[in-house]
């Protein structure tokens, strides 16, 4: 099952077409529309991008946590043979490794802050863009609620002049 987030069931509500007059006369549709349906899909793709992002900085820290555990077992591991003794070979390869572990560490912090650096951009990018959104959904609102009351005039005008027509019409004196 496909993912639908809010925003794009909200689109699937601003793409269909309102019919909110049913008389002669039409109501104007939303001039700004398109940008509205643009602006959407540049806010859908954003938040595609934005969640992608998420999941490789916590992949990137996951990484991160991994060989810190990686460190501290081998830590332990020194600590634990240091008592039994050990051969100056394996004692020198030990630290050299200790040393490309922590080499490792420092690479996967750099990494973890800059994916971290670019969810954060993502981030804001997304959030200037569902601001747009709003703002043009404020106006779409806007718009339909200025076309219901155009209608809404029409329609007493229309019933304003056919009741004076039939009072015209009248031969009672009245």
């Amino acid at each position: 099952m496909a993912f639908r987030s809010c925003w794009s069931m909200r689109r699937a509500v601003w793409r269909t077409p309102k019919t909110w007059l049913e008389g002669a006369e039409m109501a104007t549709a939303f001039p700004l529309q398109a940008l509205l349906d643009h602006s959407l899909h540049r806010m859908e793709a954003a938040e595609r991008l934005l969640r992608a992002l998420k999941r490789k900085e916590e992949a990137a820290h996951q990484r991160l946590l991994e060989l810190q555990g990686y460190k501290s077992e081998y830590q332990a591991r020194l600590s634990g043979v240091g008592s039994s003794g050990m051969d100056i070979v394996m004692l020198r390869d030990f630290y050299a490794f200790m040393i490309k572990l922590d080499s490792a560490l420092e690479h996967q912090e750099t990494d973890c802050a800059k994916a971290h650096a670019n969810w954060q951009a993502a981030h804001n990018n997304w959030l200037a863009l569902r601001q747009k959104v709003k703002a043009y959904e404020t106006l779409a609102t806007r718009h339909a609620s200025q076309e219901t009351q155009r209608q809404e005039k029409r329609d007493q005008r229309t019933t304003d002049e056919t009741a004076l027509r039939k009072h015209a019409g009248r031969d009672d004196g009245y």
